[in-house]
């Protein structure tokens, strides 16, 4: 026992490893909060004073890596010199010296990208070391107190970030520039919207554009976990407008705002739940269930108008601001994106957008990954739901509002943000967000730019058209060959 606790614990002495297994194996009444709490500090202590060594050490040897680093390049580079003093001086034909200084050169270039390659994990081998010894660090206080606190699971992905991290590797990767387009064309499109304003006149209100903009990124957060397994849901729109009735109808009849929030994510989880049971139970594809879906919520919703004399009229009293919207998302957002990175969720929903047929044969149940990501989106749903039914809080709304478009715009975002419409591990949740903000402000610059003479708004369906076709070849242009068919149903 006391050898596997030796090669676990590299950093720390033996002696305290085995104080802390001592201490573990006392019964609760001996372990005294006060016990407790000291030897954690005392631990802590000894920690920071071993990660203040470490670093220093760090730093002394990453001066002495980037002159070997340096000595090795100056090396290649006086090799090169003289074997090509050599081959001039024993070649006279200058179609054949020129076949050898190139072979040379490359020779000489492959040797600089091996041993840069070699410098870069040296310095990772190297930075890693705290991040090994902040883990001994955790495992250690947890053994004592019996939890990790937040701060120090943040401190160590941290430390592990800033270890592997190589700004210069960064910055020469090309893909670092292609992740950057959707970001820089959202800024042109906005800078374009003002410009157009500025020029016409246009009186549309930036805070309706935001809060827009806001309504299509929460549904399109929700949906990357659809769309991440290959999935399609037509319904979006017709789906967060019912959501939107129940939250009106709710804080109408109750005058509770945490009531209609709830019910509106409730019905919301259940529209996403039967769309991807009913495609399971009928073997059908996912987007002819959700393209049926979609007419009949627009029929049953059509039914309830038809009770309020085809328009619903929101009580005031529902919260309108800015910054409420704002921290709607913000916190889906963390949610979602914590949930599809770091947990099984995101792993599997990436492997079936990747190869169903793979995904089953490894274990993964198809019809429950595909109820979860249908339930999460319901979630968004919902809380778009609410957020649009709080907007028109002392009005009015009917059958044709703004979430009318949220199902285009839900597409268009997510592709544009980054996303092959097959899903698979380039999926993401931060193009949600980048993606719907674009597909709203578009929307915008064309109203912006339109003149009584020429409606350029009318032909904003054909440019979101080309503008999905285009992006989704672009990005789908390196995997598309490789894509293995595996149909089109949850399961």
């Amino acid at each position: 026992m006391e050898q596997n606790v030796t090669v676990r614990f590299a950093y720390f002495d033996q002696d305290l490893v085995q104080r802390v297994i001592d201490f573990t194996e006392l019964s609760d009444d001996k372990k005294a909060k006060e016990t407790v709490k000291a030897f954690s500090e005392e631990i802590k202590n000894i920690y920071l004073a071993k990660d203040t060594e470490l670093k220093k050490y760090i730093q002394e040897q990453l001066v002495v890596l980037k002159q070997e680093h340096q000595k090795t390049l100056a090396d290649l580079d006086k090799n090169l010199e003289r074997d090509l003093a050599a081959a001039m001086a024993n070649n006279a034909d200058s179609k054949e010296l020129n076949n050898v200084k190139f072979g040379l050169e490359t020779v000489c270039k492959r040797a600089k990208i091996k041993e840069r390659n070699t410098y870069n994990e040296q310095i990772k081998e190297l930075k890693m070391k705290r991040v090994f010894l902040h883990e001994e660090y955790t495992k250690l206080v947890y053994n004592v107190t019996g939890v990790v606190t937040p701060i120090e699971s943040v401190r160590n992905k941290a430390l592990e970030t800033k270890a592997t991290f190589n700004l210069k590797a960064t910055l020469t990767n090309k893909q670092f520039y292609v992740n950057l387009v959707p970001f820089c064309m959202l800024m042109l499109i906005v800078a374009a919207y003002f410009i157009g304003k500025s020029i016409t006149g246009y009186a549309g209100d930036l805070g309706d554009v935001i809060n827009n903009s806001v309504f299509v990124a929460v549904v399109a957060t929700g949906a990357v976990f659809i769309y991440s397994q290959g999935g399609f849901d037509m319904s979006l729109g017709n789906a967060s407008l019912m959501c939107a009735t129940v939250a009106a109808l709710t804080f109408n009849a109750t005058g509770n705002l945490a009531l209609s929030l709830i019910l509106a994510v409730g019905i919301g989880a259940v529209l996403g739940i039967l769309n991807a049971i009913l495609a399971t139970m009928l073997n059908l594809p996912v987007m002819v269930m959700t393209l049926t879906m979609m007419n009949i919520i627009a029929a049953v919703h059509e039914a309830i108008l038809d009770q309020y004399g085809g328009l619903i009229t929101v009580a005031k009293g529902m919260n309108s601001n800015a910054w409420f919207f704002a921290i709607f998302l913000a916190v889906f957002f963390a949610i979602c994106w914590f949930i599809f990175n770091y947990t099984k969720v995101g792993r599997r929903n990436k492997f079936i957008g990747s190869n169903k047929v793979a995904a089953r044969f490894n274990g993964i149940n198809l019809m429950r990954a595909g109820i979860i990501s249908f339930a999460i989106s319901g979630v968004g749903l919902g809380i778009c739901g609410f957020l649009f039914a709080s907007s028109m809080s002392g009005s009015m709304y009917g059958a044709s509002t703004v979430l009318g478009q949220v199902g285009l715009n839900v597409v268009i975002a997510i592709v544009f943000g980054g996303m092959t419409t097959s899903g698979g591990p380039k999926s993401k949740v931060s193009c949600a967000v980048i993606g719907a903000f674009f597909s709203v402000f578009l929307d915008e610059f064309f109203a912006a730019i339109s003149t009584p003479a020429f409606q350029v708004g009318d032909y904003s369906f054909m440019v979101k058209g080309a503008i999905f076709i285009l992006i989704s070849l672009a990005n789908m242009w390196d995997t598309r060959t490789k894509m293995l068919a595996s149909g089109g149903s949850i399961q």
